[in-house]
């Protein structure tokens, strides 16, 4: 009973986020808070005589927090997840954490090849898109097919990491930008370019999406910056800076991501189980 109570809280929970990231871009900490809490102190009254148990909850917080640092999640959708991962994984089992995020990439995933290719469609780039994507899959195949010959053990894993990989580095060639007018509106969006001054002339430098590629090639600024990407997303004070130079900036196009994270939890719960043993063979 007490276990169908903590996974309904998890639910509700996510589902709450789901609606108010859908309505305003923002999930509020109280929630997150109030979940992560509740699910510590459940974790540490079933695990507080076996230790072990607390290092693969710990390795995910810093998992989610280096996801959030990179950009790739804002904050509060990492503490919705940490929230979610303290609720459900002592009655799930750990199992539930590594499973728990495969469901959340392979969502998020679809979801984008989806609303990426409706949007292509209208602008009618939709070749080039599903080129890209399926490059993508056919890198992961063919890594897997090499893999299996020599790493058999590794070769699901190392199929998975190629895919990132090449979706990463073919994010540059993906729809992911947009030009946005400055206002309060866009606070705590990403922001996809550099703007700085240099010798009293505004510069603007476009990042690129792909963070193997920022890594490689260091773009080199010299001047007074006045907004640049950073984990946190644009302030209101970089927006007051902006406006006495620019009306519109360039952002990377995001999607509410608590409705993704509340259909991976769902699908997790109703299919988890086949999910870790498919990955145990």
């Amino acid at each position: 009973m007490i276990e169908l109570f903590f996974i309904s809280l998890a639910l509700a929970g996510t589902f709450i986020a789901s609606y108010i990231d859908i309505k305003t871009k923002e999930i509020p900490n109280i929630l997150t808070f109030s979940m992560i809490f509740v699910g510590l102190i459940l974790f540490f009254a079933k695990y507080y005589r076996e230790w072990l148990f607390f290092i693969p909850l710990a390795a995910s917080y810093f998992f989610i927090w280096i996801l959030w640092r990179l950009g790739l999640w804002g904050g509060g959708d990492a503490k919705l997840v940490m929230g979610i991962i303290s609720l459900i994984s002592p009655f799930y089992g750990i199992d539930f954490i590594p499973v728990f995020f495969i469901v959340i990439g392979a969502v998020a995933t679809i979801h984008y090849c989806i609303f990426g290719l409706v949007n292509e469609m209208r602008e009618g780039k939709a070749i080039k898109f599903v080129t890209v994507i399926a490059s993508m899959f056919v890198i992961s195949f063919i890594t897997y097919f090499v893999a299996s010959l020599f790493l058999r053990s590794f070769a699901i894993l190392l199929a998975v990491i190629a895919f990132f990989i090449a979706g990463d580095i073919s994010s540059s060639f993906l729809p992911c930008k947009k030009i946005v007018p400055l206002s309060e509106k866009i606070i705590g969006e990403p922001l996809a370019e550099i703007i700085y001054i240099k010798n009293g002339k505004v510069i603007r430098k476009e990042k690129n999406a792909s963070m193997i590629m920022n890594l490689i090639k260091r773009q080199k600024m010299e001047g007074r910056i006045l907004a640049k990407p950073n984990y946190y997303g644009l302030t209101i004070e970089e927006i007051d800076k902006l406006k006495n130079y620019c009306d519109k900036i360039v952002v990377f196009t995001t999607y509410p991501m608590a409705p993704i994270i509340f259909v991976a939890l769902l699908l997790t719960l109703l299919f988890g189980k086949h999910v870790t043993f498919f990955i145990n063979i």
